[in-house]
């Protein structure tokens, strides 16, 4: 089975699809309030369990599972070394670790940390091959230039925790992440591991969400929306599944359902994380409004949460709050400093459009062009917006020669995809900058591939008419104009009075009496107040005669 398919968010918030054989019901618990996506609440199952059995090891590395997921890593490097301070005997910490180690950039300290987990653990333990697996391919989704070296190294780890124990899900859903992650448009092998996990439990609620993901991100938007209802029936209380469906109703255009999935995820789910998850769905979903006071709701709570300041400030700039959405973008930058929050082509994006709209025009331009590198894609069409977006603030500015050079960068970057609004706007400041036969060019793709538009026209007739001084050029596109808009005289008076002038002032330069006065004529029906149209028609009257003084 072959179709596209787009890497999922592996190893998400909440996804640690755990199998625990632990020594009580309570560890079993929290680990599930975990993969229920209920950080707060497994954060304070998990410390009561500390308190009272301080020596357990592997309570630290879930407890620091549960920080990871939850986007505390600090808090979670410190919850596995203090478990290996504790129990240095305990592999899973070492794991925990080196996770934390590689997601900060230190691979060789993370690397040594793996070594030393699975030496403990003397290979044989396929709990903690099965960690490694995960870290593996959690990293190679952060860090593409070592990622094929560790998708592999994960394949290896995991097809060993298989071999030790073939009969446990979580191994099996893992290699079908690894599979996937390895060859994003070919599901065919990670579907066969899923299905493998199914058929050892049939009521695995990981096994049907990560089916359903997979479907959603081919677009079969009904085989996804199936599995994900067969978690929920499986399951009413498994959250992710609910939270899954709503991003899958979303894509999928059917909006206001979306919304209710979301809220049903709530129920579930209503601690301060699955909130800013819900403004942050909301601010994407453009429900600007609810996102921005769903956000502010949580941050006024907790602003550790720095993800949510991105969306509050997208979503303050799309309401054309500019002045707080750049209060809270330049918040984020600053909270973002020295984090593994990672820093995206669309931040430097609305950082550029929202110091434009406050006025810091240069500050601007800077700051869109720092977003292209990030962006690392120069035919993306959010860098050949950037590049208009730039060409607009120079035009604003009357700086006519750089907005000519990035509108061009616009067109030039992707020439199939250039369109009317590209070249009309590159003709608008060649026309400014005073590059006439260039400005003239641009309007004549506009009359090319539109030719029943009427602006191609008028602007070609206005760069011509600085072009010939006799306006004989100017004249067949002014005509034009005047034939393309017909007898829609009110929506397009003032174009239609300048092409009559214009034609008018052409018969005059020819000596032609009557076509003049036909042309000025027609000016004057539309506007009977114009002057130069008067001024042509006081100049056929009969002067005086000067009187003959008189005899003396």
């Amino acid at each position: 089975m072959k179709k596209p398919f787009s890497l999922i968010p592996l190893l998400s918030a909440g996804a640690l699809f755990i199998s625990v054989l632990a020594h009580s019901q309570t560890l079993q618990d929290a680990v599930k309030l975990t993969n229920n996506e209920e950080f707060e609440k497994a954060d304070k199952a998990f410390k009561a369990l500390q308190l009272s059995q301080p020596t357990v090891g592997n309570i630290y590395f879930y407890r620091g599972e549960n920080f990871y997921n939850w986007g505390k890593t600090d808090s979670a490097q410190n919850t596995y070394q203090k478990g290996i301070n504790i129990n240095p005997l305990e592999p899973l910490n070492y794991v925990g670790l080196g996770k934390v180690q590689m997601t900060n950039g230190d691979n060789k300290s993370g690397m040594d940390n793996f070594y030393k987990a699975k030496t403990i653990s003397k290979g044989k333990d396929p709990l903690v091959l099965s960690k490694m697996a995960e870290a593996y391919i959690n990293i190679a989704s952060k860090n593409s230039a070592i990622a094929s070296d560790l998708l592999n190294q994960a394949v290896n780890v995991i097809k060993q925790a298989i071999a030790l124990d073939a009969k446990n899900t979580t191994y099996h859903l893992d290699l079908g992440d690894v599979y996937l992650a390895l060859n994003p448009t070919d599901g065919s092998k990670s579907i066969e591991e899923y299905n493998i996990a199914i058929s050892l439990d049939p009521k695995s609620v990981n096994a049907m969400l990560r089916l359903g993901q997979l479907w959603k991100n081919a677009r079969d938007y009904s085989t996804s929306y199936d599995y994900f209802l067969k978690a929920t029936k499986i399951d009413s209380t498994f959250a992710p599944a609910y939270r899954e469906q709503a991003e899958m109703l979303y894509e999928a255009g059917r909006y206001d359902e979306a919304i209710a999935a979301y809220k049903k995820y709530l129920q579930l789910n209503n601690s301060l994380t699955a909130r800013g998850r819900y403004g942050s769905f909301l601010s994407v979903a453009k429900k600007y409004d609810d996102a921005i006071t769903e956000l502010q709701n949580v941050l006024s709570k907790d602003s550790s949460n720095i993800i949510l300041y991105r969306r509050l400030a997208y979503s303050q700039y799309e309401k054309k709050d500019y002045k707080n959405g750049l209060a809270n973008m330049n918040k984020f930058f600053a909270k973002s400093k020295g984090t593994i929050v990672k820093i995206i082509g669309s931040d430097y994006t609305y950082l550029g459009k929202l110091l434009w709209k406050n006025n810091q025009d240069s500050f601007a331009i800077l700051t869109l062009n720092q977003a292209i590198p990030v962006i690392n894609d120069l035919n993306s069409p959010d860098v050949t917006d950037i590049y208009h977006l730039i060409g607009q603030i120079y035009f604003q500015d009357q700086n006519y020669s750089m907005s000519v050079l990035f509108y061009k960068k616009r067109i030039q970057t992707n020439k199939q995809t250039a369109n009317v609004n590209d070249y009309y706007y590159l003709g608008l400041a060649q026309y400014y900058n005073k590059q006439y036969p260039a400005a003239d060019s641009s309007f004549a793709m506009i009359t090319q591939s539109n030719p029943d538009l009427s602006i191609g026209y008028q602007w070609r007739a206005r760069a011509n008419s600085y072009m010939d001084s006799t306006q004989t050029s100017a004249k067949p596109y002014y005509e034009k104009y005047i034939q393309k808009i017909g007898n829609d005289t009110l929506k397009n008076k003032d174009g239609l009075i300048e092409a009559y002038l214009q034609l008018g002032y052409y018969y005059v330069l020819k000596k032609d009496k009557e076509n003049a006065s036909f042309y000025y004529k027609k000016a004057l029906n539309l506007d009977p107040a114009n002057l130069n149209a008067k001024a042509y028609f006081d100049s056929l009257k009969p002067r005086p005669m000067p009187k003959t003084p008189a005899k003396k």
